[in-house]
């Protein structure tokens, strides 16, 4: 295990009068280092046992990246438009007050606003009579 002083003193260099001075970006690569030697230190410290009783040591991690990648957050793809699912459903909520009183109109627009932000709706009749939106789009017609 390195010590603190000795990461840093591999990153020191020698400035125009002699003197060891550390440049930021090296400072920065320092501190790195010494956060991964601690990480590594505190791994093997810490890591479990399988099992205790064991004749010979059984890790439940063999080294320190099995152990990162387990403790990673799997992120889960959404196929969902979450906008599109919250625009739909307010346009769906205001829609009564926009149909047509034509009964022979197939499709219309109207305009609303969500969170501060203007939307147009469209809707089409299907063959059932209901109305369907077709699609939307930010800003008005």
């Amino acid at each position: 295990m390195k010590t603190k002083e000795e990461i840093l003193n591999s990153f020191y260099t020698a400035g125009a009068n002699g003197m060891p001075e550390i440049a930021a970006p090296d400072l920065l690569k320092a501190m790195e280092a010494y956060k991964q030697q601690g990480l590594a230190d505190a791994f093997n410290a810490a890591r479990k046992l399988k099992d205790e009783f064991a004749a010979i040591p059984d890790y439940q991690f063999k080294n320190l990246e099995d152990y990162i990648k387990s403790t990673e957050i799997k992120v889960v793809k959404n196929d969902k438009d979450e906008l599109s699912e919250q625009i739909a459903l307010v346009a769906d909520s205001v829609l009564p007050a926009f149909l047509p009183d034509d009964p022979t109109v197939t499709e219309f627009a109207f305009d609303f606003n969500m969170m501060g932000i203007g939307y147009t709706a469209f809707y089409t009749k299907d063959t059932e009579g209901y109305w369907q939106m077709a699609r939307w789009r930010v800003g008005r017609e």
